[in-house]
């Protein structure tokens, strides 16, 4: 898309304005709608004429070079109060729904020259290629660039047909391939055509070679009006759901998604949560199974409603009970066993406490089977009574003096570990789950011996980038996916580690 664009030059520009610019208030040039950001230059030049000029904000957010349209003068000797207008400056206005529709269409042209040579070499390679046809379906426009490319570059005719009628169709082909014997390959550029040419070839046995294109994923950009919700649980003081809900903001704006980001500290606030979405037209849910039967209802009521729902974080055994397409999550069993070997090859024997933070949560719990599997020693699941009282509950516990080792099972909780343990004012060996600046400080100096990251950002990144992937797929998610599970498998982060990333922080991010 092109648009023309006239500078307006009045001739009582005040000298205080020549050589002024005004820019656009927006901050980047990568506007989803189409708009375009443009500034006007004006130079005042030597000989008393003000020069006019239009700038263009480039993707990356810079001013391109000056377009100068042939009338852009402004004389010294302009008669006031009457407007002078330029000649026009075409801008490029491409907006970004634009740009992935043309490169998707280069692709297809690709692909298609690459399906051209592949027929070429099973008919023999010779410059005589035999006849072919390409089916266009014109129930998925935009698919046409395929049979571009096939004709651009197979060596033999290609005739190509277009079709918006299935039936009509296997009529149209079951006559050619009776007719034309020249005919020896097709290409089917969907799976419905690929159906029919399929059953056509049974039914005239003419075995013409033949292959289809299957379009798995709807390539276009959804539409900005389309919502999507990503729905956590915890607390707002949890930093693992801070990171979270700024990494689901931030897929949301790379991929241009109309994103409702939210967490509840109960099952059933969750479950409301996902009703509401379920209720605004939601086209894809992903939500956390922390409760999975509070959540399960909801969670049907979405899918019944057409809705694809996704899974992240904690319920990995409960999502396909509940109904959900996918679940992406750290593998809570397994980082607690980790955690369980770090313990033991540190020599810490003995009584550990393993800080439950939410009770209610499934993964939580999973990280003290995996740790009460692998310590060598005896392992104790403890819980506050108030989260406001956490580091005094704590050190209430450890003045019993049977226990030999503590875990926080998140990084708020792993600062609360060390503070209670500083009131103990006995060395006790600790570690914990999560990341932050404290924790990363905490480890890199010896105050915790460990962490696991638990990778809040990656998890919630990906269940945004899954919430559009299972709603941009043209085949059933659910079937599809089929309560598939991406599991991420933690490491142990020792003081080493924690110092350098705790100076990649204080260096900032290295971007050119």
């Amino acid at each position: 898309m092109r648009q023309l664009i006239w500078l307006f030059l009045g001739v009582t520009i005040g000298a205080g304005a020549l050589g002024a610019v005004w820019a656009s208030a927006s901050d980047t040039g990568d506007d989803p709608s189409g708009d375009v950001d443009v500034r006007i230059v004006l130079e005042r030049l030597s000989d008393g004429r003000v020069e006019a000029g239009l700038q263009q904000r480039d993707l990356d957010g810079g001013w391109s070079e000056t377009q100068r349209p042939r009338f852009r003068f402004l004389t010294p000797d302009a008669v006031n109060d009457r407007p002078l207008f330029s000649s026009e400056i075409t801008v490029d206005t491409e907006n970004r729904h634009e740009l992935v529709a043309r490169d998707y269409a280069d692709y297809l042209f690709s692909e298609g020259g690459a399906i051209a040579e592949r027929f070429h070499e099973r008919f023999g390679g010779s410059d005589d290629a035999p006849k072919m046809l390409c089916i266009v379906d014109l129930n998925d426009r935009g698919i046409e660039p395929l049979c571009d490319g096939l004709e651009a570059v197979y060596a033999g005719p290609v005739e190509r047909i277009e079709i918006s009628s299935y039936e009509a169709f296997r009529l149209d082909l079951e006559a050619r391939l009776l007719e034309d014997r020249e005919i020896r390959g097709a290409f089917a550029t969907s799976v419905p055509t690929a159906n029919v040419v399929d059953e056509v070839r049974e039914a005239t046995r003419r075995f013409i070679r033949w292959s289809y294109w299957i379009e798995l994923l709807d390539p276009h950009l959804p539409s900005p009006d389309h919502l999507y919700c990503v729905i956590g649980h915890g607390s707002d003081e949890d930093l693992f759901w801070g990171l979270s809900a700024e990494s689901s903001v931030g897929a949301a704006g790379m991929l241009g998604l109309d994103l409702r980001a939210e967490r509840y500290p109960t099952g059933a606030e969750q479950a409301d949560a996902v009703r509401r979405c379920t209720a605004d037209g939601a086209v894809a849910i992903a939500t956390t199974l922390s409760e999975p039967d509070a959540l399960k209802p909801a969670v049907q009521e979405a899918i019944a409603a057409g809705i694809p729902v996704i899974s992240f974080n904690s319920g990995v055994e409960d999502a396909a009970t509940v109904g959900t397409a996918l679940h992406i999550a750290l593998d809570d069993y397994e980082a607690g066993r980790i955690a369980g070997d770090e313990f033991n090859a540190r020599g810490i024997e003995g009584h550990i406490l393993c800080v439950i933070h939410e009770p209610a949560n499934q993964g939580l719990q999973d990280r003290c089977d995996g740790l009460e599997a692998s310590f060598n020693g005896t392992v104790e699941r403890w819980s506050m009574n108030d989260r406001e009282t956490t580091v005094a509950e704590l050190h209430e516990r450890l003045s019993l003096g049977d226990v030999d080792g503590v875990i926080g099972l998140s990084s708020s909780i792993g600062a609360e570990v060390r503070s209670a343990i500083f009131q103990y004012d006995r060395r006790l060996p600790a570690a914990t789950f999560g990341f932050s600046r404290t924790i990363a400080e905490y480890v890199a100096d010896g105050r915790l011996m460990f962490a696991i990251f638990d990778h809040p950002e990656i998890q919630s990144y990906l269940a945004t980038v899954g919430a559009l992937l299972a709603e941009r797929l043209r085949i059933g998610p659910l079937a599809y996916f089929n309560s598939a599970q991406m599991l991420i498998t933690p490491t142990v982060v020792d003081a080493t580690t924690m110092q350098t990333l705790l100076d990649s922080l204080t260096a900032g991010p290295q971007r050119p």
